[in-house]
């Protein structure tokens, strides 16, 4: 955000690690754990009303790093759209699969109850003929 200063990467432990003011950041959500993706050392002051943007997919984004020309690749704060809070893709499509996983199995118990049903109920029996019957000669 305005005001900061953004620079990579720090070593943490064996972790490289993007640092904001300073501190290193926890960024448990990069892809295989890749703080830079490019291997190239940046620091940037970040201008007020502008925000520094980086993807979670370092190696593969086009992100702030990669236009430092053009006011240290900061964008205008108005510019941005939207704002990530929390993905719950993963939970409702776990929820949608075991409903109908749950519909499923109801509908195989009851396909296998009228199965039974149908197996166990005595074959109609021949109503007896109304004249008597002798076998065919033949």
């Amino acid at each position: 955000m305005g005001g900061d200063r953004v620079a990579c990467c720090t070593t943490v432990g064996t972790e490289q690690r993007v640092t904001v003011n300073g501190r290193p950041v926890k960024e448990p959500y990069v892809y295989e754990g890749d703080a830079d993706g490019v291997h190239r050392s940046y620091e940037v002051k970040v201008p007020r009303g502008r925000l520094f943007l980086m993807g979670d997919h370092r190696s593969d984004s086009m992100d702030s790093r990669f236009f430092a020309a053009d006011q240290g690749g900061t964008v205008p704060v108005d510019a941005v759209q939207g704002r990530v809070t929390e993905d719950r893709t993963g939970p409702a499509l776990l929820g949608l699969a075991m409903l109908a996983g749950g519909v499923l199995v109801l509908t195989g118990v009851g396909l296998g109850i009228a199965a039974l049903v149908v197996r166990r109920r005595k074959a109609p029996t021949e109503p007896p003929a109304p004249w008597p019957m002798q076998p065919a000669q033949g």
